[in-house]
């Protein structure tokens, strides 16, 4: 059994006093290559080093992280001065998967004593048990483990043992040791040695037990509300986040906490593409080749859907108290691409927004709160947010029609029917295959598509902002009517 001092006491191996090492039962120098880089480093040296790899190259260190470059100038430098990170911002705008980033800069594996709860590293154990691996056994098994990421989410019902973690007095009734792997049960904090730990909505966490995360976050070291030391100095990047002031469901940080960490303000993408970018990089269907395509113009109609509902500039928006985030702009796109898969589609069209745009309720509905007078029209709301998104699209392609030659390529589209009741109906598919008999209108759906699976919905998409700019078509169900007149159409 260790004594007192021991277990107290910070280890150093060294190639003079190390135990022989064993890895798959195998005799390894940890010492030598391959072995050399994935121990005896803390994981800010380790992130310090790949960050100046990434400065020399001029590459971007965060490439998961769309935009944000002024706040990944601020992560890079407190990361550089070893410093703790409190990423502040409402729901869903990439906390958490910053905080995936910069775990990322870590080396995907670590040499690690075998079966140690918190993975430690051999030369510098700091649980009881490796530090008596190392200092009175003659061999020393190691495993490799791989990249070091604790999620440590906040809750208010959470207990000293589940953050930090406590001895357990039935194995030492049991008579087993206190330096016995499985007499102390380490908490989530302790979990994140040798990687990050990233406290996920901190202000949840009790005040009592933040006061706790103080010496932690500066030391590396834990004191338990009694008063007593726990011997486990850890090695670790402590990263957390937390909602705005006075936003739902959110307690105030102590001062004293907050002062041992770098603030950085997280908010919505600041521009149209990034909120694109965003939605297709995390979208389920992402990796998938065989599903329904999105268009350019629905990535845009849908993306502004939800900043619209973001903006203090759209009169619709005035009723909404709490704003979707970007997880809605991720749920439209995959739920726009189940519908249309469910129908047998190789490319979205407005009719994947569902009947009454259901679809896009689906994704919006849960993801913004209005105020109370008008809880009941919610779903109003999210229909006026379509059209206003659809508008504002349609306007822009619209936009694109060359004004002198208008005439021709509505005296086209009319041609692509046939009369019924003094319209012309046109049906999409059977107009999409006839496209290379109207030269102007086919001209400007290459514009819009190059691709020819997508030429339906750049056909519907034209059609439709024709008829929301000019009123001279609308679309009923899957088909377009033009009503025309016939001195009209002779004139053209």
């Amino acid at each position: 059994m260790m004594d007192v001092e021991e277990i107290f006491e910070e280890i150093m191996i060294t190639p003079s006093n190390a135990p022989v090492y064993l890895l798959h039962g195998e005799e390894v120098n940890i010492w030598d290559e391959p072995f050399e880089y994935y121990h005896s480093r803390s994981p800010t040296e380790y992130i310090r080093e790949k960050i100046l790899e990434f400065e020399k190259s001029g590459k971007d260190p965060f490439p998961d992280i769309v935009g944000k470059e002024k706040e990944k100038e601020m992560v890079k430098t407190a990361l550089m001065s070893g410093s703790s990170i409190l990423f502040k911002g409402k729901r869903g705008y990439g906390k958490t998967t910053f905080s995936k980033a910069i775990a990322k800069l870590l080396p995907d594996k670590l040499l690690a004593i075998k079966g140690c709860k918190i993975h430690d590293d051999p030369t510098r154990p700091t649980c009881f048990s490796c530090k008596k691996k190392v200092l009175h056994e003659r061999e020393v098994e190691l495993e490799w483990v791989p990249r070091v990421w604790v999620r440590i989410p906040g809750d208010p019902m959470m207990t000293t043992r589940q953050l930090i973690g406590g001895i357990s007095i039935q194995k030492i009734r049991e008579g087993y040791d206190l330096d016995h792997p499985e007499v102390f049960v380490p908490g989530r904090a302790l979990k994140a040695n040798r990687g990050i730990g990233y406290y996920d909505e901190l202000g949840a966490i009790p005040t009592a037990l933040q006061t706790l995360l103080h010496e932690l976050f500066e030391e590396g070291q834990i004191t338990t509300p009694e008063g007593d030391v726990v011997p486990f100095h850890l090695n670790s990047i402590e990263i957390a986040s937390t909602n705005p002031a006075n936003y739902r469901g959110t307690s105030p940080i102590k001062e004293p906490l907050l002062d041992r960490m770098e603030q950085i303000e997280i908010g919505p993408p600041e521009s149209l593409e990034e909120e694109i970018e965003i939605g297709l990089r995390n979208s389920h269907y992402r990796k998938m080749e065989e599903v329904a395509k999105i268009p350019v113009w629905h990535m845009k109609i849908l993306a502004r859907i939800v900043r619209y509902a973001r903006s203090k500039r759209c009169h619709i928006a005035s009723k909404i108290t709490s704003e979707p985030s970007c997880r809605a702009t991720i749920k439209l796109y995959d739920h726009v691409i189940s519908y249309a898969i469910r129908n047998g589609k190789s490319v979205i069209t407005l009719e994947d927004y569902g009947n009454n745009y259901d679809v896009v309720k689906l994704a919006l509905g849960g993801r913004l709160e209005v105020t109370y007078e008008v809880e009941t029209e919610k779903e109003k709301i999210i229909e006026k947010l379509v059209e206003e998104a659809i508008n504002r699209t349609c306007a822009d392609i619209y936009a694109t029609i060359p004004r002198e030659e208008f005439n021709f390529i509505l005296k086209e589209i009319l041609s692509m029917g046939y009369k019924m009741n003094g319209t012309i109906k046109i049906e999409l598919r059977e107009a999409v295959e006839r496209l290379p008999e109207f030269k102007k209108v086919n001209e400007l759906i290459q514009t819009l598509a190059e691709d020819k699976w997508m030429r339906l919905s750049a056909l519907e998409i034209l059609l439709e902002s024709i008829g929301r700019c000019t009123g001279l078509i609308r679309r009923e169900y899957n088909h377009y009517v033009v009503e025309y007149d016939e001195t009209r159409l002779q004139a053209m």
